[in-house]
C-alpha cells in the first residue's frame, strides 16, 4: 500500500479545503504509482514545526511506495516526476515556501508491502 505521511503547522482555512488535499493527494499518487485508490493510504498531522530558528510555515512529506515495475529503466524520472508533481500540489494548498518543503521517498520492496485484497 503507497502511504504518504504529511506533517505541517499550516492552517487550512476549513476543513473542506484539508479534506480536498488529501483526497486530491490519494489521487496524484494512485495515477502516479499505478495503484487503485483504495490502496493508497494519505494522513496528515498538524503539528508544531521549527526550522532554521523560525516557526514560520513549514512541510514535511515522507512517501512509501513500490516502484512501478514499468519504471524500473528510469528510476531516476520516476522520482522527478513524483517530487514534482507532489511539490505542486502542496505549494498550491499551502503555498509554503518551497525551501521549507521537504520530501522523503521509500521504496518498497513487494515482499515487504501490505498487499491490496480489493
Amino acid at each position: 500500500m503507497p502511504i504518504a505521511q504529511m506533517k505541517t503547522n499550516y492552517r487550512f482555512s476549513d476543513p473542506e479545503t484539508k479534506t480536498q488535499f488529501l483526497s486530491e493527494s490519494a489521487k496524484e499518487l494512485s495515477a502516479l504509482l499505478r495503484k487503485p485508490l483504495p490502496a493508497v493510504m494519505v494522513m496528515l498531522d498538524d503539528c508544531s514545526m521549527y526550522m532554521n530558528e523560525s516557526d514560520d510555515t513549514v512541510f514535511f512529506a515522507e512517501f512509501r511506495y513500490i516502484l512501478p515495475a514499468e519504471c524500473a529503466d528510469d528510476k531516476a524520472g520516476f522520482l522527478k516526476e513524483l517530487a514534482d508533481r507532489m511539490l505542486e500540489l502542496i505549494r498550491r494548498y499551502t503555498a509554503v515556501d518551497p525551501y521549507r518543503i521537504y520530501m522523503q521517498f521509500t521504496e518498497m520492496t513487494r515482499e515487504g508491502a501490505w498487499r491490496y485484497t480489493g
